[in-house]
C-alpha cells in the first residue's frame, strides 16, 4: 500500500506529461488541390529546414485552436512544401512560410504580423461577408466594443453609383478594415445626424467621419485616408500602408510590448501621454493634415531608421518617402503634450533639421548597419551555430591564404635539366671545341704551303 502511495504521484505527473495535446491543425497533402475551392482554409506552406517556419510553428498551433473555440467554419491546415511539391508549383509558393487563405475559390495572401492575435483577426474577417449587416442596435454596439475603426454605409438605395463604388472598395480591403451596412437610422446613435442619404461613414473612438462627394476627393482616397486609428499600432506590415494612405509623416512612439501594457510603468504614461496628443493633433487642422501618429512595440524599425540603437520608450518622426526622420531634443521621460506638439509644429514649419534621406552615402551607411546589427544579433541568438556558419568558411579560406604566401615558387636547373642533360651538353660542347681544333691546324697547314711557294 505505501509503495502504491509513493509511485501514484509520479504515475500521474508521467499521465499529464506523456500527453499530447490533438492538434486542430490538419497535415494536408496534394490531394488539397481538389478541394480548396470548397469553403473556407486557412494554410501555411512551409519547409522543415525554414527557421521562421520553426518559429511560427506553435503559433500556427495556437491559431488553430482558438478559432475551433469560437466554432468557426475555417479549416486550418499546413503542406510541407519538400514533400508535397506538387502543391507548391500549383499555388506559385515563392518563399516560407507563406500563409494564404483559401474563400471558396478565392486565394487571399496574408502578409501581415505572425502573431495569434493578427492571424485570427485575419481569417475571421476573410472568411466574414465583406460587408456585414446591423439590424439593430446591439450589432451596431457589438461592432463598435472593439474600438477598431469600420466603415459603414448608411442607405436602402443599393443601386446607387455610392453603393458600387462602396461595395467595390470593401472588395479590396474586407481582410483588413471591416465595412458594414444598414438602411435603417434607428440603428444608430442619436448623435449620429444625417441630412442626406445614402451616406459613408467612418466610424472611430469617439467621433465619426463623414464622406462629402465632391471633385476633389475620390470615395477610395477618403476611406483609405480615415480607415486608420488616431493612434494605431504601426508594425512592419502596415507602416507602408499608413505611409501612402494618409501621405503623412509618421510620428512614432517606441514602447517595450510588456511595460506598455502595465500601467505602473513609465511606458504606459507616454501612451497614454501619446493618445492624448494624437487626439490634440486632429483638431488642429494644420497639423492633422501632416502628420500621422503611431506606436512601435520593439526597436527593429527605429534602430534600421535611425541607423542606431535607441532605448525605450523613444520617438521619433519619419517621413517614409523620403525616409528622413526627425529627433527631438527634449528627453523622451519629460516630453508633455505641449512639447511635442511644438516639435511637431517646428518640423511643419521646416526649422527643423531632417536627418537621414536616399542618398547613396546614406544607403551604404544603413546598408553597414543592418549587416552588423544582423550578424550580431545571430551571434547573441544563436552563437554555435553563427559561429560554424562564419567560422568554417574564414578557416578554410584563411588556410588557403596562408598556404600560397608561405610556398616557395623557385625551381631548381636540376628540376628542369636533369644530369644526363648536363652530361650530353657538356660532351656537345667537347665535340664543338674538337672540331674548331681540327679548322685551326687546317688553316696553319694552308698557310705553311703558301709560304713555301
Amino acid at each position: 500500500m505505501k509503495l502504491i502511495l509513493t509511485l501514484l504521484p509520479i504515475l500521474l505527473t508521467y499521465n499529464v506529461y506523456g500527453t499530447k495535446v490533438p492538434s486542430t491543425v490538419l497535415d494536408l497533402n496534394d490531394k488539397f488541390l481538389e478541394v480548396k475551392d470548397q469553403g473556407f482554409w486557412l494554410v501555411k506552406l512551409y519547409a522543415p529546414w525554414c527557421a521562421h517556419c520553426k518559429k511560427l510553428a506553435p503559433v500556427w498551433e495556437h491559431v488553430g485552436h482558438a478559432l475551433a473555440d469560437k466554432n468557426s467554419q475555417i479549416t486550418v491546415g499546413k503542406v510541407d512544401c519538400t514533400r508535397f511539391q506538387t502543391v507548391a508549383h500549383k499555388l506559385k509558393v515563392s518563399g516560407y512560410p507563406t500563409i494564404v487563405f483559401f474563400r471558396n475559390g478565392i486565394q487571399i495572401p496574408y502578409e501581415g504580423e505572425r502573431s495569434k492575435e493578427a492571424l485570427v483577426d485575419f481569417a475571421l474577417k476573410s472568411a466574414g461577408p465583406v460587408v456585414q449587416n446591423i439590424d439593430s442596435r446591439v450589432q451596431y454596439d457589438d461592432a463598435k466594443r472593439t474600438n477598431e475603426p469600420f466603415l459603414l454605409f448608411v442607405g436602402d438605395g443599393e443601386a446607387s453609383e455610392l453603393w458600387t463604388e462602396y461595395e467595390r472598395i470593401a472588395g479590396q480591403l474586407f481582410t483588413q478594415t471591416r465595412f458594414f451596412k444598414t438602411a435603417q437610422l434607428k440603428h444608430l446613435p442619436a448623435d449620429i445626424k444625417l441630412e442626406q442619404r445614402p451616406a459613408v461613414l467612418v466610424i472611430k473612438r469617439g467621433y465619426y467621419v463623414q464622406y462629402v462627394e465632391d471633385e476633389s476627393e475620390s470615395l477610395e482616397k477618403f476611406i483609405r485616408r480615415e480607415r486608420w486609428a488616431d493612434f494605431p499600432h504601426i508594425s512592419a506590415s502596415n507602416i507602408h500602408d499608413i505611409s501612402e494612405d494618409t501621405n503623412k509623416k509618421l510620428v512614432l512612439a517606441v514602447f517595450d510590448q510588456v511595460e506598455r501594457i502595465d500601467s505602473r510603468t513609465e511606458s504606459a504614461r507616454l501612451q497614454k501621454m501619446f493618445e492624448e496628443t494624437a487626439t490634440k493633433v486632429r483638431k488642429d487642422s494644420e497639423l492633422s493634415s501632416a502628420f500621422q501618429l503611431g506606436y512601435l512595440e520593439g526597436t527593429e524599425i527605429a534602430n534600421s531608421v535611425v541607423m542606431a540603437r535607441l532605448d525605450m520608450p523613444n520617438m521619433f518622426v519619419l517621413n517614409l518617402s523620403s525616409y528622413e526622420f526627425y529627433l527631438s531634443d527634449d528627453k523622451i521621460n519629460e516630453s508633455t503634450v505641449d512639447s511635442v506638439m511644438t516639435f511637431l509644429k517646428t518640423i511643419n514649419s521646416g526649422h527643423s533639421q531632417a536627418l537621414g534621406g536616399r542618398s547613396w552615402s546614406q544607403r551604404i551607411r544603413r546598408m553597414l548597419f543592418e549587416l552588423v546589427t544582423n550578424v550580431s544579433d545571430m551571434f547573441y541568438h544563436q552563437p554555435i551555430l553563427t559561429t560554424c556558419l562564419f567560422g568554417v568558411p574564414i578557416a578554410f579560406f584563411s588556410i588557403i591564404t596562408y598556404s600560397l604566401c608561405s610556398s616557395d615558387f623557385s625551381v631548381d636547373r636540376e628540376e628542369i635539366y636533369p644530369d644526363d642533360e648536363d652530361i650530353d651538353d657538356e660532351e656537345e660542347r667537347k665535340y664543338h671545341r674538337n672540331q674548331e681544333t681540327d679548322f685551326s691546324e687546317l688553316e696553319d697547314d694552308s698557310d705553311g704551303h703558301e709560304k713555301a711557294d
